[in-house]
Parts: structure tokens; sequence; C-alpha cells
């Protein structure tokens, strides 16, 4: 199976030493402490057969840590695979700091352009700058309707900082979320019809129901 993942990279440094959480993955902890939340994904859902595109949506600035934190991504996930064998080819879409229009349509378009047909996407979310997610929400809308592709799983991973006794921070209480539902919601938001404010709410209702 074809599967792309889109993953925000971090320009701020990561370490395996500090950053590594346990996330759990369908109600178990994954037993791999990641850096990356979709990581902890990957190691459940990646197989032998699995032919995998990574997107790595890289901001670069002076200063930033992003070409390193690329490197211990790929670093983390051909650690997983080397029990799975899944063929995984990595591609990098850089993009500068500028929240621009161009550069919306800039970092839009080099998505689509990893778009194949018939394709899994995974996304994580967890870092990078706060546009990037609403870009990513058309990117994947556009990637089902016209591409067939199937939204599998958006995923979002979230840590405290908590300040122990001596002073010194520690990241505790790793949680990951799955923010699927989040996309389905804004694809009904964009194609409900109802008479009025009413039946709008009742669709609404019904949606998280589900």
């Amino acid at each position: 199976m074809k599967k792309i993942i889109f993953v925000d990279i971090p320009m701020k440094k990561m370490s395996k030493s500090f950053n590594s959480q346990c996330y759990k993955v369908e109600n178990a902890k994954c037993c791999l402490p990641v850096v990356f939340p979709i990581n902890a994904v990957l190691t459940k859902i990646l197989h032998k057969e699995d032919s995998v595109k990574v997107v790595l949506l890289a901001t670069i600035t002076e200063k930033a840590h992003t070409n390193e934190n690329i490197e211990l991504f790929k670093e983390e996930l051909e650690k997983i695979n080397e029990s799975i064998g899944a063929k995984i080819d990595y591609e990098i879409i850089k993009t500068d700091f500028v929240e621009s229009k161009k550069n919306h349509e800039n970092r839009l378009r080099s998505m689509l352009s990893k778009i194949e047909e018939g394709a899994e996407l995974y996304v994580d979310m967890t870092f990078g700058q706060k546009t990037i997610p609403m870009i990513l929400m058309c990117v994947l809308h556009f990637a089902e309707k016209f591409f067939n592709a199937d939204v599998k799983r958006i995923v979002y991973g979230k840590v405290e900082f908590v300040k122990h006794e001596d002073g010194v921070e520690h990241l505790e209480n790793a949680e990951l979320y799955d923010l699927t539902s989040l996309y389905y919601l804004n694809n009904l938001m964009g194609s409900m019809e109802a008479s009025n404010s009413k039946e709008a709410l009742k669709v609404l209702d019904a949606f998280f129901a589900l």
C-alpha cells in the first residue's frame, strides 16, 4: 500500500534525550519513546509491503535547527523500520518563515505535488507554523476529492513542561490526539445543507453523536 506521511518539522532544537516520549496508540503505550508523535503511530501501521513517502515540511530561518531535526526524524523512523522492512523515501519541502499569500501558495502547490492517486494519507501537526495545519487541511481535501486519496490519520502530540523542585523543566504527561474527526468536521461545514440554523445545528449534533 502507498502511504504518504506529512510531518511538520520544528525549528527549535530537539533531542532524543529531552524530547522523546511514550505516546499511547490504540490504548497501548508505544514501546519505543519517540520525538515525533507520528512515529508512534507508524510502529503500529507500517508493513513490509508498504511503499512510504515521508514529506518533511521544513521552515528555514538563519538560526533554526530544521536540518538537524530532519536528520533526527529520519534516524528515528529508520530505527523503527529495521524490524519491518518497508520501503521508505524522504522528500523535503523547504519554505521561508514568511506568512505571505505567495508563500502559502508555494507551500500548497509543493504539498499537492507529492500526492499520488489512491494513496493513504497520514499527517503529524504537532510542530511547525500555525498556518501549516490550515494549508494541510486544504491539501487533504483536494487529495481526497481529486486523487481518490484516503485520509487515514491526523495526529497531534501534547506534552507538559513541568518544573521540578530543582528548577529544571521536564516533559511529562504525553498524550497523542487523533484530529482526523476535525478534518471531517471541516468538510461537513463546507458541504452542509439545511433550510435554517436549527436544522443545521441538528446536522451538527448528529455528527458529534457518531
